[in-house]
């Protein structure tokens, strides 16, 4: 044996991830007479993958196998400096088998040549097919009280997951490779991919009180979609409520009595990895509060701890833009996206139907270059590499008070891109994922998500799916939901099961579909909904090389 030849101290094994929340990821671990660099090859008999740790991974302190399939029985081959190679085996646990905790997943198509590299993230979330205004106590707990982070090989395959106390929102990989979520009962949690929380942030005004040894954020709320700024600070959504004298009692009554009502906007925060708001933007300050879109009486902020308040921006999507340090935030109940510039917190163009508009956001709005249909109760707004700017739109209602709404029957959801010439305060749409032609179009009239892919494809999700109009004619007629949840007397599109689709699209005239999943639940029982998600090219930190 030569002078630096390294030496198994304590020869490698594997064994199941202890955070049972996190079960398809091993841990490798040995000792050796001095720091290492590791190589671990996975082979599962159908595809082989390796990851490189460096010196600074201990591998007594488990080095983390990330990515493997369900059920499985896999090799890891360990190599450490230039000792002999070991081959370990290792099984992954079955995924559960019961309908409530486990939708179904099923792969449509999945060309994996013509798809965009990596990993399916997703954001999944369970609920009883109703009104949760109308649900049991314990119907609420099995809605609120589960959610589900999951993880997709290119060819559909669940390679990890994540079972959480409460349900999740938007989820966002950060530059080190953690993934950044936000709870609906307004908790931000940063998580590595063995499920160690490496920290958490909470809203101190939160109705549910202080999170023992978590990061206070000065706010009531911390909602809806996370997003790391190049800087390594955070934005987000919080919300605020205000009483405004003489407000809305009605949404289809122009003549109804006004009252002093709570109402809810957004601000919109960075905030520093020690919970320091460093900026702030208030809707109060800058919207006129009587301008105000369909779903204002919605009772998001009633399920949330905020009994009896209005929902009057409903802030659901906030991004960044580096190019020229402004922010893009999407308003689903002003039917708008805005863009801010950060600096000054001027608006800089409003993208949206021109209905009910006053000045001086009036002389902000983006003229349309062409006929286009306006997105309705849109969400999640992102930057291209071209500064473009793709959305995913519910499409919901198709109108501004008090002018007659679509019915849902009426309506469908899509994905746009939209171009803005910020010079001439115009807005061209580049790209739908779907038209009044579409046989594909689907109902989908909450949440989503859109991404362009760095291969020029679209990554698309319809979060909620109706059934389809021929499997609705069973329960009711399509013609019959209604969009209003206080009508006990009509079907609302939450007393329906829900599916989620998610596909991965040719950005050009023929929409080929490259991929397509479902989740569903084959007994519809169990609503299943996916929040949003993104396309990812790692399961590992960038130091370590896979």
């Amino acid at each position: 044996m030569r002078k630096d030849d390294i030496v198994f101290v304590t020869a490698p094994t594997v064994e199941r991830n202890p955070n049972e929340n996190v079960p398809l990821v091993a841990l490798v671990r040995f000792r050796t007479d001095t720091p290492v660099t590791t190589t671990l090859t996975i082979s599962d008999g159908r595809s082989m993958r390796t990851v490189a740790y460096g010196p600074s991974h201990r591998p007594e302190d488990g080095l983390p196998v990330i990515g493997m399939r369900a059920g499985t029985e896999h090799r890891i081959t360990v190599a450490a400096g230039d000792a002999e190679p070991v081959e370990l085996s290792y099984r992954t646990p079955p995924l559960p088998a019961d309908s409530a905790e486990w939708p179904t997943i099923t792969v449509r198509e999945a060309r994996t040549s013509e798809m965009q590299p990596g990993f399916t993230l997703l954001s999944v979330r369970r609920r009883v097919n109703a009104r949760q205004s109308f649900m049991t106590p314990a119907q609420i707990r099995f809605t609120t009280r589960w959610g589900l982070l999951l993880i997709l090989d290119a060819e559909g395959e669940v390679v990890w997951y994540y079972r959480s106390d409460a349900r999740i929102a938007g989820v966002h990989q950060l530059a080190n490779g953690n993934l950044f979520f936000h709870h609906v009962d307004f908790r931000s949690i940063e998580m590595d991919l063995t499920g160690k929380v490496v920290r958490t942030f909470y809203a101190s005004g939160r109705p549910q009180g202080p999170v023992e040894g978590a990061i206070p954020i000065d706010a009531a709320s911390l909602h809806h979609q996370p997003h790391q700024m190049p800087n390594g600070n955070f934005l987000a959504m919080t919300a605020n409520a205000r009483m405004i004298e003489n407000y809305y009692t009605s949404e289809t009554n122009p003549d109804a009595p006004r009252a002093t009502q709570p109402v809810v906007g957004d601000n919109f925060v960075e905030f520093t990895p020690e919970g320091e708001i460093v900026w702030n933007w208030d809707t109060f300050e800058h919207l006129d509060v009587h301008r105000w879109s369909y779903h204002l009486m919605e009772v998001y902020w009633h399920n949330r701890g905020f009994p009896k308040h209005l929902d009057w921006t409903h802030g659901n999507g906030i991004t960044y833009d580096p190019s020229d340090d402004s922010v893009i935030v999407s308003l689903r109940h002003q039917d708008a996206i805005i863009k801010i510039d950060k600096a000054s917190g001027e608006i800089r163009w409003i993208l949206g139907d021109h209905g009910n508009w006053k000045s001086p956001q009036k002389e902000k709005l983006l003229d349309p270059a062409h006929e286009l249909r306006w997105h309705y109760h849109g969400h999640n707004p992102r930057v291209t590499i071209d500064g473009t700017i793709v959305m995913y739109d519910n499409g919901l209602c198709r109108a501004q008070p008090y002018a007659p709404q679509a019915a849902p029957h009426e309506c469908f959801a899509r994905a746009i891109e939209y171009e803005v010439d910020e010079v001439k305060g115009t807005v061209s749409e580049v790209w739908t994922s779907s038209d009044d032609d579409d046989p594909e179009r689907v109902i989908s009239w909450a949440m989503g998500d859109a991404h362009r892919l760095p291969n020029d494809n679209m990554f698309i999700i319809d979060s909620t799916c109706l059934p389809t109009r021929e499997q609705l004619t069973r329960t009711c007629s399509v013609k019959d939901l209604t969009w209003n949840e206080w009508k006990r007397e009509e079907w609302h599109l939450n007393d329906m099961p829900y599916w989620t689709r998610i596909r991965e699209m040719k950005r050009d005239a023929s929409r080929d579909v490259v991929c397509e999943i479902h989740l569903e639940d084959p007994h519809e029982l169990v609503s299943w909904q996916t929040f949003g998600g993104a396309r990812i090219s790692s399961l590992y930190p960038p130091d370590a090389e896979a």
